[in-house]
């Protein structure tokens, strides 16, 4: 039957009836009438019934003659599998902006553009998730010698537009996909004491010693120094709060995804003091280049190459200063924690590698263990000598036992030969 029902305040025609399966089971079919007419909702009532009858199927619509209108749901053709392309346009669309931070992002879309469209834009999605296809890639990246961070970046550019077809339902099921390269572990390496307090000293302004001590001192990575602001500076409690971090022009939270407070060491502090920091807007950034404008992209890396040049001395990273931060605090012996917490680590695990570059402390462990060996040899030593000397007083004392009784048998055999000590030999004839 039709039926008429509000919703919402509207009126509604609902077809509405009961038929029998071919299974033999009970059926009913209630939806909206397509077109919302009486006579137009009574004559697809009709042709839908006739379609139960007839095929056991109300979603086949058969008209008076017995002949179906539409044709049946097994035989309407799926839509065709979108390409690598579409489903790669889809995900920089509507999944990368709220799941990725800009950086990753950015790198991602990197790696689908130069990599991975070339090599399967063209293909059906379930063909270019396929294992052969990522082993090509990973063949061409190593003929054309991608280092492994490359080729791996590459590969978790591919499982994340994996994951965003799981996400909306353009794939069934999580596929087979290609192991990641295994990536070399990285020691992070720190520069010596002197060689950070030389290139503190080198800078030829205030505006670079301020922004090498934000790394060395304050342990900031290069974004979050390009994001600190004035207003982040708290000269009455001696302390910035890291809240922000910047990559390109893109303004967002710190990699952790939360606020951290870093005491400020004295030569930080007249560093920024120097730089007008208390003087300046509060809304504007606190490290700034020797123009006194915010630090662009690559600007704070190439003041700091420069400065190693200068001083003569090997190249590093920025973040090596940053490694200098939690190593000099570790050599310290600040707890793992605190220093976790300052230097923004989400688990104690990431310190805890930071560890591995102390090898001035395991230069004197080594040390310490060579002189408790030393020391144990001049404690053996010294308890051996008396009893060395009782143990040669014995082999003396048995030395003269063992001589006296040789001779005692010498005697007793010459005797024996009727020639004694006492008497004169027999001479030969």
């Amino acid at each position: 039957m039709v039926r008429k029902t509000n919703r919402r305040g509207k009126r509604f025609l609902v077809i509405d009836f009961s038929f029998t399966k071919p299974d033999g089971t009970e059926g009913r079919y209630r939806r909206d009438a397509a077109v919302q007419i009486m006579a137009a909702a009574q004559t697809e009532e009709a042709g839908r019934k006739l379609g139960a009858t007839l095929f056991g199927d109300p979603e086949i619509i058969v008209d008076k003659n017995g002949v179906p209108l539409r044709a049946k749901a097994a035989e309407i053709k799926p839509p065709p599998e979108p390409t690598f392309a579409d489903v790669a346009k889809r995900y920089l669309a509507e999944y990368a902006p709220s799941a990725l931070e800009y950086s990753t992002r950015d790198s991602y879309e990197s790696k689908l553009r130069s990599c991975l469209l070339p090599h399967l834009g063209h293909l059906v999605m379930s063909e270019a998730i396929e294992v052969s296809k990522s082993r090509e890639i990973d063949v061409a990246m190593l003929e054309r010698g991608s280092k492994v961070s490359t080729r791996a970046n590459t590969f978790l550019a591919l499982r994340s537009v994996v994951r965003f077809a799981l996400e909306a339902k353009i794939l069934e099921k999580p596929p087979l996909l290609l192991a990641l390269p295994k990536r070399i572990k990285r020691v992070p390496v720190a520069p010596s004491v002197v060689d950070v307090a030389t290139c503190i000293d080198a800078t030829t302004c205030d505006e670079h010693r301020a922004t090498m001590l934000l790394a060395a001192h304050g342990g900031l990575r290069r974004g979050e120094i390009r994001a600190l602001r004035c207003s982040d500076v708290d000269f009455d409690r001696n302390r910035l709060i890291v809240r922000l971090s910047r990559y390109r022009e893109v303004t967002g939270s710190t990699k952790g995804r939360k606020e951290r407070i870093v005491p400020l060491s004295p030569q930080l502090r007249a560093a920024l003091l120097a730089t007008g920091v208390d003087t300046r807007p509060r809304d504007q950034e606190a490290a700034l280049s020797s123009w006194r404008k915010p630090w662009g992209q690559d600007g704070i890396w190439a003041m700091l190459q420069a400065t190693f040049r200068r001083c003569k001395l090997p190249r590093h990273r920025l973040h090596a200063l940053r490694a200098y931060f939690v190593t000099a605090l570790l050599n310290g012996h600040v707890p793992v924690h605190v220093v976790s917490a300052l230097a923004g680590h989400e688990d104690l695990a990431t310190t805890q590698k930071y560890a591995e570059v102390l090898n001035a402390d395991k230069g004197v462990a080594v040390g310490v263990l060579g002189r408790a060996h030393e020391a144990g040899q001049e404690q053996r030593d010294a308890k051996l000598v008396p009893e060395q000397s009782r143990a040669a007083a014995q082999r003396v004392k048995k030395s003269k036992a063992r001589g006296w009784l040789l001779r005692s048998r010498a005697l007793e055999r010459a005797r024996q030969r009727g020639n004694t000590l006492e008497t004169e030999p027999i001479a030969a004839e």
